[in-house]
């Protein structure tokens, strides 16, 4: 304890030159707990992104071939099959062991109307499972259940951003609305939050519309799954059985051996290669792996502000050991061994560091704070990053105060009573 007394009073001597010196730490610690809080935010976020797609399932989306895309446009009447099938589904529930849900879903574009303002949409016909699966809650009225499937009633869930571009205001719940050519009433309304970057790649969603959610069976018999379009006196039909397959696995150690049974499955039926499949599991593994090298990165850079630190501590620590040099003498000569001396000159850096750290820790909730503010992305401090920024600042307290230490204590008594 008394070390550190004295270790205080020596610093405090020297006001300016303690503050100048422990600046580099300041902004070493404060840089490392920002990028830190970045990484852990970023991590964070992911998770969510993923675990709303769901680490056990596998998805599958039905993709139109490139070659068949260029026979459409030399044809004036094109009809376009592709893409997964009923007997897809049923093999998969058969032949694929560790299944344990199989949920088709159909897509396809269409025009909302509501008098006469209209606004595209994705228009998804599923099953109650599928909501649930991807967390689609509704905010207001009820979600999908069983019985509008079983009685092919025409209620729709939709995006609360639609309503406004259809110019809804009031209660929306009972209001029917013109989807195609069918009218669908509406149960229920979901909130803003849209499916974005890799939870739109992976489900196959525009990120440029938004979706409307029908019960299966409803667009199944009244709209089937053929559709034809009509563009610059040129017709197009294109007919795709299931848009989308979304396969749950049992247990995450199966995820990936299941995929691939998947894929052995779908190339034996699908020589035009017209699906993707999508492993939120597997691509997740490569992010992390990814973001946590880029992180790495981030903090050894950050950390080079520390090092800065530590080379201006040990600069002035010696420039200490020459002005105290006479003192050193005295305390020889007064019987101090070089251990003491060693301890009174790390003592000082230790101080300095501890200090510069506890106030960097302060200047990097402030630079967190202030980021948050004018980007909107997510910082998380956590205990790990907190402790690894004030061990780091004080092991560099120690290290770079080792050699002015110790070139203190190995001054000859003699000589340093004789330093004027």
């Amino acid at each position: 304890m008394k070390y550190f007394v004295l270790a205080l009073r020596n610093l405090m001597g020297y006001p300016l030159r303690t503050l100048l010196t422990t600046l580099g730490v300041v902004f070493g610690v404060g840089s490392v707990i920002s990028v830190m809080a970045m990484g852990a935010g970023a991590e964070r976020e992911l998770l969510r992104e993923f675990g709303r797609l769901g680490i056990k399932n596998i998805i599958l989306n039905s993709k139109e071939p490139p070659e068949k895309q260029k026979d459409e446009a030399t044809n004036q009447w094109a009809f376009n099959r592709y893409g997964l099938t009923y007997k897809d589904e049923r093999q998969i529930r058969a032949t694929v062991p560790g299944v344990q849900d199989v949920v088709p879903a159909l897509r396809r574009e269409e025009f909302i109307w509501n008098g006469s303002r209209k606004q595209k949409a994705t228009l998804y016909a599923v099953r109650p499972r599928y909501m649930n699966l991807f967390g689609l809650d509704v905010v207001r009225g009820r979600s999908l259940v069983a019985m509008d499937n079983i009685d092919v009633k025409r209620v729709c869930i939709i995006r609360a951003g639609i309503l406004r571009e259809l110019g809804v205001m009031d209660d929306p719940i009972g209001l029917p609305l013109l989807i195609g050519d069918h009218y669908y009433k509406i149960v229920g309304v979901l909130s803003d939050s849209e499916f974005l970057g890799y939870q739109a790649k992976a489900l196959n969603v525009d990120s440029k519309t938004k979706e409307v959610y029908v019960p299966y069976e409803t667009m199944f018999r009244r709209i089937g799954t053929r559709k034809i379009e009509r563009q610059q006196g040129a017709r197009k039909a294109t007919d795709v059985q299931l848009s989308q397959i979304v396969v749950g696995v049992e247990n995450d150690d199966d995820v990936l051996i299941t995929a691939r049974n998947l894929s052995r499955l779908l190339e034996k039926n699908h020589e035009d290669h017209d699906y993707e499949m999508v492993v939120p599991l597997e691509a997740l593994a490569q992010k992390r792996k990814t973001r946590q090298v880029f992180n790495y990165a981030l903090i050894a850079i950050a950390s080079i502000s520390l090092l800065v630190g530590g080379i201006g501590i040990a600069n002035i620590m010696l420039a200490t050991v020459t002005e105290r040099t006479r003192e050193i003498g005295v305390r020889r000569a007064l019987g101090a061994h070089r251990i003491h001396i060693v301890i009174q000159f790390l003592m000082e850096t230790t101080v300095i560091s501890m200090l510069g750290g506890l106030v960097g820790v302060g200047a990097g909730f402030l630079f967190i704070y202030a980021m948050e503010q004018w980007t909107g992305w997510e910082f998380v401090v956590t205990s790990t990053s907190l402790g690894l920024a004030l061990t780091i600042s004080m092991v560099t307290g120690i290290l770079f105060g080792i050699f002015p230490a110790r070139r203190a204590a190995m001054l000859d008594p003699i000589t340093a009573l004789r330093h004027e």
